[in-house]
């Protein structure tokens, strides 16, 4: 397999820059007690998955009995994921295990940039799963990974690229860890301005749109025709990342609006920043007051309020109207109220910024990336680009 051939660099596999191997997980079940629970890093692929590159946070931790089964890889190694979410890509910032449906690449440094190389897999990626389709479950193997051939230019060009990419990309991540820290705020700022002894039903506050999905929705590939939230797995950040049109009949939810998942998982929120029509699975819970940024925390701050409604014994939960017009939601102080919903509609505001400077940033990172990857655009042509955006 070879691809993004470029006639300048000469083309490389995977072994010949470094060491790489499987993960190891040497006792089974996996999920034994006894290996977890200490300070030995775990990442597995849902985390490399989510790491969007950069590994820097992880679920589960091993134990002392849990690393003796495994092995501790050093920052800087690659993780390729080779089952579940195949050909994912993340660079350790910190010494972790992982298990066998991971490959580790530790790269020789003096022949190559391990962050030129994550870049190079997120550009096969699509390469590499198709490897994958049409076994009974699909994954790759160490064989896959060795058949991989790709270019690979002079290690300070590897280091050029690498440094352009990394910087739209650690702009990136700093975004996100600020709405992480403003969502924190507003959270503890919606707490501290509530009257402690008093909950109302829902329906006395707010009123509620439960979501119909059409018939014959289908993907509006040219961003014309109407926004249609589709489910809770269509939830982004705030913002919604699946565009769908249909001209038939939809229920729809105006800007401001929290969107509340009534199917498994209940409770899980987003804050309408357009009008938007919504699927089954979905309402929109419109606040009478004029103050969606206090609503929208309220529902996001308390998932206390939702565990009555998780089914027991079952996968699926659901809320229907009624039980959902009938939670009762903390109160605010009256003499609170308006000075936080000024409050949590600035720091809304951040993060509606934060979060659009992101899909920019996303949006220029994967434009440059085929380009510079295959030799078709060089470092000094982007330079200033680079400059003005971050």
């Amino acid at each position: 397999m070879s691809r993004a051939e470029n006639p300048g660099w000469p083309m490389v596999t995977l072994d010949e820059l470094g060491e790489v191997n499987r993960g190891r997980s040497r006792v089974r079940p996996r999920n034994a007690p006894y290996l977890y629970g200490s300070e030995y890093p775990f990442v597995q692929t849902g985390d490399i998955t989510a790491s969007g590159g950069r590994i820097n946070t992880h679920k589960q931790n091993y134990s002392a009995e849990g690393l003796a089964q495994s092995r501790l890889w050093p920052a800087g190694t690659m993780c390729i994921t080779i089952a579940a979410n195949i050909a994912e890509t993340g660079i350790l910032e910190y010494p972790a295990c992982f298990p066998d449906s991971v490959v580790g690449f530790l790269p020789d440094p003096k022949k190559a940039d391990v962050r030129f190389v994550e870049y190079m897999f997120r550009q096969l990626k699509r390469a590499i799963q198709l490897e994958a389709t049409g076994s009974v479950q699909d994954n790759i193997n160490l064989g896959t990974l060795s058949r991989l051939r790709f270019p690979l230019p002079a290690l300070r060009e590897q280091h050029a690229i690498a440094d352009v990419l990394g910087t739209l990309d650690a702009k990136i991540t700093a975004n996100a860890r600020l709405t992480k820290v403003i969502d924190e705020l507003a959270e503890a700022l919606t707490r501290q301005s509530l009257d402690a002894e008093s909950r109302v039903p829902l329906m006395q506050i707010a009123d509620v749109t439960m979501g119909s999905s059409p018939v014959g929705a289908s993907l509006n590939s040219d961003g014309r025709g109407t926004v249609f939230f589709q489910g809770v797995r269509d939830f982004g950040f705030r913002f919604p990342k699946r565009r769908i049109w249909t001209e038939e009949p939809t229920r729809l939810g105006e800007t401001g609006d929290t969107l509340l998942s009534v199917r498994a998982p209940v409770g899980r929120v987003n804050l309408a920043s357009e009008p938007i029509c919504i699927g089954r699975g979905l309402a929109a819970i419109r606040t009478r007051a004029d103050a969606p940024a206090t609503l929208f925390n309220l529902l996001k701050a308390f998932p206390e309020i939702w565990e009555p409604f998780e089914a027991e014994g079952t996968i699926f939960g659901s809320i229907n109207r009624g039980q959902l017009e009938g939670i009762r939601v903390p109160c605010v102080k009256p003499e609170n109220a308006a000075d936080l919903e000024s409050r949590l509609s600035e720091l809304e505001a951040s993060i509606t910024s934060a979060l659009a400077e992101n899909d920019l940033l996303a949006e220029l990172r994967d434009t440059l990336l085929p380009e510079l990857m295959s030799g078709r655009l060089q470092v000094k042509d982007v330079a200033k680009t680079i400059e003005e955006v971050v």
